[in-house]
């Protein structure tokens, strides 16, 4: 299974995906980003997802065109129209209590809560793509490949500072510490202070976390967290430690919850 990491430089894309991907199973990763393995199915949660962020993508451009927010009726028929082109596109599976209708309905419930309670400040981008340099300080070289990936909106407050926004969907609200631990977080930030938009100074990047809460009452929720040098230093050892268990092949199969819904679970029984 292993290959050299001059072979992954032109062929891997590092990114938060990725690197979410092996940390939850390495045998996943390697069907997916090194077997390029056809998926079996698409988890509905999956697609869910998917279409939630593509909706909340189109309400931000429309603030950042028309500087207030669309209607309701432009959240929901936007949903509507994204949840079928993802029911349409891929083979989706659905789990435990899910369904087509039940979670057509906690979408629109979402992103109508969603829709009411942002209160948008400038808008700067919406899902704007990246590709910054991987190194742990400017007297070091940098990795063999870069991080690439896209900011999901970037907003800049009323003292010119810009904030990285991140739209999530949980099962649960997030605890108070929680936003701290997101690799999202961590990720975008980075690659935010690559582009040159930290606070002026001292190198910080804000970060905000909206989270879109999937109870029986659906929630919204949004935490602030702030980081700096040392968790870019911290991040950037971390993706070579991956990238080095890459290399010499480290895909063994992590057993557990994901097991349920990961799309490899046939080819993964018959490896």
């Amino acid at each position: 299974m292993a290959d050299h990491r001059s072979d992954w430089a032109s062929v891997l894309h590092i990114s938060k995906s990725q690197l979410t991907t092996y940390l939850i199973c390495p045998r996943k990763f390697w069907f997916q980003y090194v077997r390029g393995q056809p998926w079996e199915f698409v988890p509905a949660s999956l697609a869910f997802g998917k279409a939630v962020h593509e909706v909340a993508a189109a309400l931000y451009r429309y603030v950042s065109q028309h500087h207030e927010k669309p209607q309701s009726e432009f959240v929901l028929n936007a949903f509507r129209e994204s949840w079928r082109k993802q029911l349409e596109e891929d083979p989706v599976r659905f789990f435990g209590k899910e369904t087509e209708s039940s979670l057509t309905e906690l979408g629109e419930g979402l992103l109508e809560l969603f829709r009411n309670d942002i209160q948008p400040r400038r808008v700067r981008a919406v899902e704007q793509p990246f590709t910054v340099p991987l190194q742990t300080d400017s007297e070091n070289e940098p990795l063999e490949v870069k991080l690439v990936g896209i900011l999901d909106l970037l907003e800049e407050d009323e003292d010119g500072q810009v904030i990285v926004s991140e739209l999530k969907t949980a099962s649960k609200r997030f605890s108070d510490t929680q936003g701290e631990n997101q690799l999202d977080g961590l990720v975008y930030s980075y690659a935010a202070s690559e582009l040159g938009l930290s606070s002026a100074g001292n190198g910080q990047v804000l970060v905000r976390y909206d989270i879109l809460v999937k109870t029986k009452k659906p929630a919204f929720q949004q935490v602030y967290v702030s980081k700096g040098e040392d968790d870019y230093t911290r991040l950037v050892r971390w993706i070579e430690e991956i990238l080095h268990a890459v290399e010499v092949g480290a895909f063994y199969p992590n057993y557990g919850w994901q097991c349920q819904q990961c799309p490899f679970q046939k080819a993964c029984a018959s490896s």
